[in-house]
């Protein structure tokens, strides 16, 4: 899969997912427009593009701000004529009980809201006219089941999938597919951390996996250059687990190993 004279945007690219399909699609040809909030991460991950030979447009900004969006895909199509490609990678979660839970807004402005502004600019000021793009988003395991203590965060990811079907239907007439991915236990930084902080809980989640392990951001970051590659020009309105099979397992089993009756 190579994308040469093709343009990707990519939210969310300072660390962990982001960063790691940033930095796969510079490396496939593409002309990278990477945003987060994080303006010294996202200035390392440019630095990274720029010493690898690659072609990369930092703009920090907050994906829930409207305005932002607008101009920041301006600025996109200014520099680089178009955008084929979009990774709507940016989100964050916050913990708390459903009955005292005072972040909502926050969580579904980024998490929900800002994917669905940018998948709006993209189409508006390019794929629409240009008759051609590839959109994907990052729901999460937390876009088609639900766990305590997070409902902020599954709800927003919830919609994430709704707004990927929607658009699959409603732009394909534009030629545009929009499909989705659901991280797994993937080791961001975030999740690297906690690791250290709960080691015996996160070395539970991996056994509970399947394949008895996290993803590697870069694990993720291939499925989703497929999904936008034209190797996947007939598939849109795909939500698509990429977790390790914890999906397939009902929540009701444990594979043999870590079976409670084992110890």
């Amino acid at each position: 899969m190579r994308f040469d004279n093709q343009t990707a945007i990519v939210t969310g690219a300072a660390s962990g997912m982001g960063r790691a399909t940033a930095r796969l699609m510079a490396e496939r040809g593409a002309a990278v427009v990477i945003n987060d909030v994080n303006e010294k991460g996202l200035a390392t991950v440019a630095d990274e593009i720029r010493d690898a030979g690659g072609q990369v447009l930092a703009i920090p900004g907050s994906i829930g701000d409207r305005a932002f969006v607008a101009e920041a895909t301006a600025q996109a199509v200014h520099d680089f004529g178009r955008v084929d490609m979009l990774f709507n990678v940016a989100g964050y979660a916050a913990y708390g009980p459903a009955e005292s839970y005072d972040v909502w807004d926050e969580m579904v402005g980024v998490n929900m809201s800002g994917t669905y502004y940018f998948c709006r600019e993209v189409a508006r000021q390019s794929m629409i006219p240009n008759r051609k793009g590839a959109i994907v988003n990052v729901s999460s395991l937390s876009g088609l089941v639900a766990h305590p203590n997070d409902i902020g965060y599954i709800a927003a990811k919830h919609g994430v999938v709704g707004i990927t079907k929607s658009l699959a239907v409603e732009w394909a007439r534009h030629n545009i597919r929009v499909n989705c991915i659901c991280p797994g236990f993937t080791m961001t930084g975030i999740f690297e951390a906690v690791t250290k902080e709960e080691p015996d809980r996160f070395a539970l989640r991996a056994r509970k996996t399947p394949l008895g392990r996290g993803a590697d951001p870069r694990e993720q970051a291939t499925v989703m250059a497929f999904l936008a590659s034209d190797e996947a020009s007939y598939v849109t309105g795909v939500i698509m687990p990429v977790d390790g099979g914890n999906m397939a397992l009902s929540s009701g089993w444990f594979p043999p190993e870590v079976h409670p009756a084992n110890g």
